[in-house]
């Protein structure tokens, strides 16, 4: 195998996966790697017959590093995952990745199909999709391919917290975030955005974001975050152009530590600024003041992503589905 790799121009998996008629190669060259064999007298022992979706009755959940921090969330997401494989009689197996590993068990096709938690990169999503395992993204959706995905209505939980405020009397409103950060803070942050236009300026696009970026901050934050860097959120709150009345911020992780930068700093929450955040993670109802945010169904989320591998799995050519799950505003006393 290693002199058919070394003529070829691939790795020892590579000839591996073309000899076993896996997927994970291209066409041309599982066809190069059988004509070499066939030229050098290479002879593959007899393995037994693949397994199949049916027998092999494993999930693979795929989560990057940094999301494992966060377990008040996709802990709860994981917990659904869980609980509802095993009621399909499927075992779970969660593997985290940093860049693009290809976990060991997707590349021997040792699993029935695959859930990816969280923002994954498209490239990434490329290589996966080449091994043929059936796959569901959660709370996460690609803007490249046409894939199952369940995800939270973000945008319209987003408007909807806006338009609270706004009815509460807030009128300088601004979003506290990094949209760029994953397609669940773009799709919050225009939810803001659209409803500003509406509210403020109505069918002026171009004026509705004028207004929200006088008040708002979108800078790179959730490494602050991660971090604990309270200094640095506090000079990001600063340098602000206008002083908001009231911040959406991106999640709940987000929001609770600005209010804990806020107060340290002798500014009120909400008498000086009110404050809201995303997700409804449990420490939200525990903080001074609570946490005015968006509930997010996490658990039933997980279900709704094995449900929907499941049904992947029983009709591998159905069309995609995209599943959005419904969302609720909870008003505390930070706003």
């Amino acid at each position: 195998m290693q002199d058919i790799a070394r003529q070829v121009g691939v790795s020892v998996n590579a000839v591996s996966l073309a000899l076993k008629d896996r997927p994970g190669v291209s066409d041309d060259t599982r066809q190069r790697v059988r004509e070499i064999a066939q030229k050098i007298g290479y002879k593959a022992k007899k393995t037994p017959p693949p397994e199949t979706p049916q027998t092999r009755k494993s999930i693979c959940v795929l989560l990057r590093h940094r999301f494992f921090r966060d377990f008040r969330f996709y802990g709860r997401i994981l917990l659904g995952i869980e609980e509802t494989a095993k009621q399909a009689g499927y075992d779970v197996q969660i593997s985290s990745f940093g860049g693009e590993e290809v976990p060991a068990s997707v590349q021997e096709g040792r699993v029935s199909g695959l859930i990816v938690l969280g923002t994954i990169d498209d490239k990434f999503l490329a290589r996966l999709r080449e091994y043929g395992v059936p796959l569901v993204l959660a709370d996460h959706q690609s803007s490249v391919y046409a894939l199952n995905c369940v995800v939270s209505d973000n945008f319209f939980g987003a408007y909807g917290m806006a338009m609270h405020l706004f009815r509460k009397g807030y009128t300088r409103i601004g979003f506290f975030g990094d949209p760029n950060y994953t397609p669940s803070t773009r799709d919050r942050y225009f939810g803001v955005l659209k409803a500003i236009q509406d509210h403020v300026c109505p069918g002026d696009m171009n004026a509705a974001l004028a207004y929200l970026t006088r008040f708002s901050t979108r800078g790179m934050i959730e490494k602050y975050v991660v971090e604990q860097n309270v200094a640095r959120i506090f000079e990001l709150y600063e340098d602000i152009p206008e002083t908001p009345e009231a911040l959406i911020c991106s999640n709940d992780e987000l929001a609770i530590l600005l209010m804990q930068v806020l107060q340290k700093h002798d500014i009120a929450v909400p008498g000086d600024v009110a404050v809201a955040g995303f997700d409804d993670i449990e420490t939200g109802s525990m903080v001074t003041p609570t946490l005015t945010t968006v509930h997010v169904r996490k658990k039933l989320m997980g279900q709704r992503a094995v449900e929907c591998l499941l049904r992947r799995l029983d009709d591998p050519d159905a069309p995609p589905e995209k599943h959005i799950m419904s969302v609720t505003l909870v008003e505390r006393e930070s706003v």
